[in-house]
């Protein structure tokens, strides 16, 4: 166990040395960082953070969404709209009648609106909350939002 403990202490010691020496921030940790920060964590059983909370950490760095081929098409249709969109719609088109052609047009059609959502849910800004309570931190809600209890007082006429 000492022997684990003072490799571990060289190892952040030389992690220490090398941010030190750094010369460009990061601003997402690396994906073996991350799991390897989730492991020693997992390990030592800390009860103050569960180990959701760390795969959450680790999907976060695995972003699907900020996959090469998006980012270039959102940094693309910033600049030409018009033009990326007419693109895009032109391969959707040449794709589905591909995919009816094989038979499989209604499966397409159906994934290609999945994805369409997804790609347009959006992403908020720092600091700015969600209208729905369950997605803020301490599921805090909008101001003069309707709740339950609001609701079954005003119906019963409850005093507040």
């Amino acid at each position: 166990m000492e022997k684990t403990r003072a490799e571990l202490e060289a190892y952040r010691q030389r992690k220490k040395e090398e941010a030190a020496n750094a010369t460009v921030a990061i601003s997402k940790p690396s994906e073996e960082e991350v799991r390897e920060f989730c492991f020693v964590k997992w390990k030592k059983g800390e009860p103050d953070r569960p180990l959701i909370a760390y795969a959450y950490q680790l999907l976060d760095v695995l972003d699907p969404l900020d996959a090469w081929p998006l980012r270039k098409w959102r940094s693309t249709y910033d600049d030409f709209p018009t033009a990326t969109l007419a693109t895009t719609a032109l391969i959707y088109l040449i794709g589905q009648v591909y995919f009816v052609w094989i038979e499989f047009g209604a499966v397409f059609f159906v994934f290609s609106c999945l994805t369409g959502i997804c790609l347009g849910l959006g992403s908020r800004r720092q600091g700015e909350v969600s209208a729905y309570s369950v997605f803020n931190s301490n599921c805090e809600r909008l101001l003069g939002s309707m709740t339950a209890e609001h609701f079954e007082r005003d119906m019963l006429h409850r005093k507040k």
